[in-house]
């Protein structure tokens, strides 16, 4: 057996390995707490108790509905926290995101070494690998990606489309990549027009079967059709209100918006949009920072750069972190930023597949321009970033 098979063998439980015992070292060091910011352990319990997706007695749809569907079973096994099954899925999840980076690495011509490259930066990548210690979407969202990347190549787009699909269903933000990646396969697939008509087609009726249940269930709970969630609006005016514009766009250097003037902000969204339906209080809220923009355009698109800086920044923000945490990070993602540069270069990227990786990375990125914006919110991509930034100086495909 050559050097090379072995790689090639070896290389996705390598990855695998790598990415399970990193989760697992930043879970156990923070107690196995699982943060439940925003609420889904609750909801994965109204679920599991036959109620639905309800959140105190009412149907919502203020969170994407597969991460809570999954946790539901852990509920009955364990109880309201159920730590060990917590762990054991996020581990299990971030050491299959890792082995899908390496499949998915090789699919577009990677030698085996550089694939294993890929799989072990998404493994360590310390802001995936940190979101494993908590009860939210990232960990689960960013499987789903690696998955629709590697899937890509294949020759069931459907399939493909049904990844993109599920990764929607868990982080709605990724939806407009899933469109890129649709769009890009109508442009740069093999064969004629028609082919690659048909493939992006196929992709696109992939991601709409699998989300069109999803807004049924709203029609019939809420009375409206809503295929991501009724969160949107509070998160587009999360970044977009004049408190947030006076406080952090126009207060000092690295500020970070927290204290009484966020909650004061927050306490009066909350009265303003008491006793509205959600779908209701989402469009309000969407209304009102469409409302802003227009009213103060140049101020909008300084806030719209703010945040495309910050979501692809190397440093966290002091405000947040210490300074170790910071200087490591920064020592991680600068070589990263530069390797996924050149990868961006080839021409791999340029054709299909390889790019839809590139067209998840402008997807998400795209929505955090104009989305409430931190260092987080990019874990999802990391495995197309890892694809990509393996490849920066792969030469000839090799077999």
């Amino acid at each position: 057996m050559t050097s090379d098979n072995r790689w090639a063998r070896r290389g996705p439980a390598l990855a695998a390995l790598a990415a399970a015992l990193a989760r697992l070292a930043v879970i156990l060091a923070d107690g196995a707490r699982f943060d439940d910011p925003d609420n889904y352990l609750p909801l994965a319990r109204a679920v599991a108790s036959g109620d639905g997706l309800t959140f105190k007695g009412r149907a919502t749809a203020y969170r994407p509905p597969l991460y809570p569907v999954i946790l539901a079973p852990l509920t009955v096994l364990e109880g309201d926290r159920p730590r060990v099954g917590l762990t054991l899925l996020h581990v299990a999840l971030g050491a299959g995101t890792a082995a899908l980076a390496v499949v998915a690495a090789r699919r577009l011509g990677a030698s085996p070494r550089r694939a294993l490259v890929a799989g072990l930066i998404v493994a360590y990548d310390p802001v995936l690998a940190w979101q494993a210690k908590s009860a939210m979407t990232e960990t689960l969202a960013a499987f789903l990606a690696a998955l629709a990347v590697a899937l890509a190549a294949g020759r069931r787009p459907v399939v493909a489309g049904g990844a993109l699909g599920l990764a929607s269903l868990a982080r709605p933000s990724l939806l407009p990549g899933a469109g890129l990646v649709a769009l890009a396969a109508a442009i740069f697939a093999p064969g004629d027009r028609r082919e690659r008509l048909r493939r992006a087609g196929l992709l696109a009726v992939g991601v709409g079967g699998v989300m069109l249940p999803w807004g049924a269930r709203n029609q019939l709970a809420m009375g409206e059709f809503v295929v991501t969630t009724t969160h949107g609006g509070y998160t587009l005016a999360l970044a977009n209100n004049e408190v947030y514009y006076r406080q952090v766009l126009d207060g000092p250097p690295g500020a970070v918006w927290t204290g009484p003037e966020q909650r004061e902000w927050w306490d009066d969204v909350n009265r303003r949009m008491a006793g509205l339906p959600e779908p209701e209080a989402d469009r309000r809220l969407r209304d009102e920072v469409v409302a802003l923009a227009r009213r103060e355009p140049r101020t909008f698109a300084r806030a719209c750069l703010s945040r495309l800086a910050t979501f692809w920044s190397p440093l966290p923000a002091a405000g947040v972190y210490g300074t170790t945490a910071r200087l490591a990070t920064f020592v991680w993602t600068a070589p990263l930023w530069i390797a996924l540069a050149l990868g961006l270069a080839r021409r791999e990227f340029r054709s299909w597949p390889g790019v839809a990786a590139p067209a998840l990375i402008v997807g998400l990125t795209v929505v955090h321009a104009f989305y409430w914006t931190d260092l987080r919110m990019r874990a999802p991509i990391v495995p197309a970033i890892a694809v990509v930034a393996a490849l920066a100086t792969v030469g000839r495909r090799r077999s």
